[in-house]
């Protein structure tokens, strides 16, 4: 609970506090000063016996109360003190004018004498103990005042204004308190929010950092561009992750078998994107690359096989009820170069071939890598022949699942089937940039929502 006595707040808040005080008093004196100076030209209509005499003593208070705020700086007096100084000026003044009328013109001065504890209840920045202070010293002067000089009797006076003014002065106590409490409060919540907005900033960081950090490791296990470049095989890949890091990832390798060049390319789209992904996408790239690492090169299929046991045995995966699926999907293929021959295996991803301006789709196994539901099966292969000018596409599910165009509607796989027969004309290069302006075109000012990620390979 906030303490507006200020023994329980925190320096800044103080500090704070005192500069919002200073802010408002130094407006509220300002006003002050001026009305207690006109309130002098009413006082010559209303109590004209008494209007030098109340000239005076208004001069006398205004100059004393404007004199600490004017000096508040050099003499370091604390900002509520100079509003609270005026405060008991105003008392002083009020009380003596209180006591030396007549009941007929006091009632004509109450609304004027009412009015100082209603602005101090509006305006005023200053503890509990301060009003309650005041409100007895108000009480006590008017008391020996009344006995020193009063004209009419303690009946009069109590109702012609006093006891009316009394009850203000006590109830303004209730709102100035009210507005400490609730400027501490206030004051203390926005540092407590800035300082835990500087906690997550720095928290964000620091996941950003190891974020970015892991986007290292998972770039330089992925082949780069210079890899590609340094293929004896003409191909592309159109690699955008959704986040930081990717679930999908691609994976190349090359073999010779029987004096025959192999060329070895998989995709990957694993289970979840960002982090989760990244790590499942890890996986799979280091397995794969101790599978290959044995001398003989086992078909795709077999590959696969391989790869899914690696995996469940890595997870823990047993296939019991509820456990968790993780997994990925995943198109591997062995291009045998020299006698222009695919070999394919997927789980759940398909191989599509163009052909002079016609599309094949080799499709794969309906179950991914990975524990599933349903009785575990053998990946299978398929076997295609391939011929001068054919286009190899693997890729994830990431671009047909875009949502873009006029409706926000999916990007489908039809379209991306016709996409794909519109550019198979062209470089591989030339494929690449035509594939990353239709996304960007499709997708405008939707969000990303998954990875996407297109390989392409050239038969020569």
């Amino acid at each position: 609970m906030v303490n507006s006595d200020l023994t329980n707040v925190s320096e800044q808040v103080k500090i704070e506090l005192t500069k919002l005080t200073q802010a408002n008093h130094d407006l509220v004196i300002r006003v002050v000063t001026v009305l207690n100076l006109l309130f002098a030209i009413s006082d010559y209509f209303t109590a004209p016996d008494f209007w030098v005499s109340f000239l005076v003593i208004r001069l006398i208070i205004t100059t004393i109360f404007f004199s600490v705020y004017y000096f508040q700086k050099p003499l370091r007096i604390h900002p509520k003190w100079t509003l609270y100084i005026a405060y008991l000026g105003c008392i002083v003044e009020n009380s003596y004018m209180y006591n030396v009328l007549d009941a007929v013109t006091l009632q004509k001065f109450t609304f004027s004498f009412i009015t100082t504890f209603i602005g101090a209840g509006l305006f005023a920045i200053w503890n509990l103990r301060l009003s309650i202070a005041a409100v007895i010293f108000s009480v006590a002067l008017n008391a020996f005042l009344f006995v020193l000089l009063s004209p009419i009797s303690l009946n009069e006076f109590l109702s012609n204004g006093a006891f009316l003014t009394l009850m203000v002065a006590i109830f303004s106590i209730i709102p100035i308190h009210t507005r400490m409490s609730a400027l501490i409060k206030e004051i203390t919540y926005r540092f407590q929010l800035a300082s835990a907005s500087n906690v997550i900033a720095n928290k964000n960081k620091n996941i950003l950092d190891s974020i970015e950090y892991a986007k290292r490791i998972q770039d330089a296990m992925l082949p780069s561009q210079k890899d590609l470049d340094t293929q004896p095989f003409d191909c592309f890949v159109f690699y955008q992750p959704k986040d930081i890091v990717s679930g999908d990832f691609y994976w190349l390798n090359s073999a010779v078998q029987k004096e025959i060049r192999v060329m070895i390319a998989a995709i990957g789209d694993c289970t979840g994107h960002g982090v989760p992904g990244a790590l499942m996408s890890i996986l799979g790239m280091s397995s794969l690359q101790e599978i290959y690492a044995n001398d003989e090169l086992d078909p795709p299929h077999q590959i696969l096989d391989q790869l899914r046991k690696k995996i469940t045995i890595n997870l823990k995966q047993t296939g019991e009820m509820g456990e968790q699926k993780d997994g990925m999907d995943l198109g591997l293929i062995h291009y045998f170069a020299d006698e222009r021959r695919l070999e394919f295996a997927g789980a759940n991803l398909p191989v599509w071939i163009v052909r002079q301006n016609e599309l094949i789709e080799c499709k794969g196994d309906r179950f991914p890598i990975g524990i599933h539901y349903g009785k575990e099966q053998p990946f299978s292969i398929q076997s295609i022949n391939l011929e001068i000018g054919d286009w190899i596409y693997l890729f994830t599910d990431g671009f047909a699942d875009q949502l873009g165009g006029e409706l926000g509607k999916k990007y489908l796989s039809k379209n991306f089937k016709k996409f794909l027969l519109s550019i198979s004309h062209l470089t591989s290069k030339e494929q690449h940039d035509s594939i990353q302006t239709e996304f960007k075109n499709w997708k405008n000012q939707q969000d990303q929502l998954d990875d996407v990620l297109v390989f392409g390979l050239k038969v020569q």
